[in-house]
């Protein structure tokens, strides 16, 4: 399997970074990741903005410019020929002798296969527990995932999928999707502010949007009572429904119309843009 290290495609097992990389001594660093279907990158534009976005936020400077970038990822994903899988770019804090002063940064991009998620979590909706957290620099996709990956053994242990981060009442997000519900009214309602705008949240926003009435606003817990449905997305979720978060059980515990209807409308609507788009 080939990798991208800095400016050359090269066999994995040769992408290393230094022992004094900010990513290893501090977690500093940034990524993005995005799935291919047919062996074509989905939204891949839009991963790209955020990836340099991304980068630009925390004052890293990628080896390779955008256009650079893209033409190796797809020489990349040429030359691997995984079906099933995604690409991950990663862009290091880089070696740093003080070890806290950013260096000169690192690009890997790993082209990785994806283990397709249980056809239940699509068909019968998932479980969430709540957790009140503020992410650190919340719209930059940084590599930072630690609470997530520490509560683990808790979000297994009650039966859940992920965490559903909230502060001071507002709810936010989960460790790796973006949070939706629907009121009473058929309204769609996410959050809008503190949050890593997903790249499918946007394209499933774009959609609901030629249906529903949607709010990006504030979102409060108490609202959660009232909701008669809720659901999720994600680069691997799409559109997954939720039936339960803590011990609140979301409308009648099944995967209501709203979100049946996305989830149709999003898979219709990646054939339609896979169809039309320029890479």
């Amino acid at each position: 399997m080939k990798y991208i290290f800095n400016e050359q495609i090269i066999d994995h097992e040769k992408a290393l970074i230094h022992v004094s990389d900010l990513t290893l001594l501090r977690a500093y660093g940034v990524f993005d990741f995005f799935r291919l279907v047919n062996l074509q990158p989905l939204f891949f534009n839009d991963h790209l903005d955020r990836f340099f976005n991304s980068a630009q936020s925390l004052r890293l400077k990628c080896p390779l410019d955008r256009d650079k970038l893209k033409s190796m990822i797809l020489e990349l994903i040429s030359t691997n020929q995984i079906q099933n899988s995604g690409i991950r770019i990663i862009l290091t804090g880089g070696e740093s002798h003080s070890g806290y002063s950013i260096g000169k940064p690192t690009l890997i991009v790993i082209n990785e296969p994806i283990n397709p998620l249980p056809k239940s979590h699509f068909s019968k909706g998932v479980k969430l527990i709540c957790y009140e957290y503020l992410r650190d620099i919340p719209e930059v996709k940084t590599i930072n995932y630690l609470m997530g990956i520490y509560k683990m053994p808790e979000i297994q242990a009650k039966g859940a999928l992920d965490l559903l981060y909230h502060w001071n009442s507002k709810i936010s997000e989960l460790t790796r999707s973006n949070f939706f519900i629907v009121d009473q009214d058929d309204k769609i309602i996410t959050p809008g502010n503190g949050i890593l705008k997903g790249v499918n949240r946007k394209h499933v926003l774009h959609i609901a949007k030629t249906k529903y009435e949607v709010e990006e606003r504030d979102l409060f817990m108490k609202e959660l009572v009232n909701a008669k449905e809720a659901f999720i997305t994600g680069t691997t979720k799409k559109v997954m429904p939720v039936f339960q978060i803590d011990d609140l059980i979301i409308g009648n515990g099944k995967p209501g119309p709203v979100t049946i209807e996305l989830q149709t409308m999003f898979e219709k609507y990646v054939v339609e843009f896979l169809g039309s788009v320029q890479i």
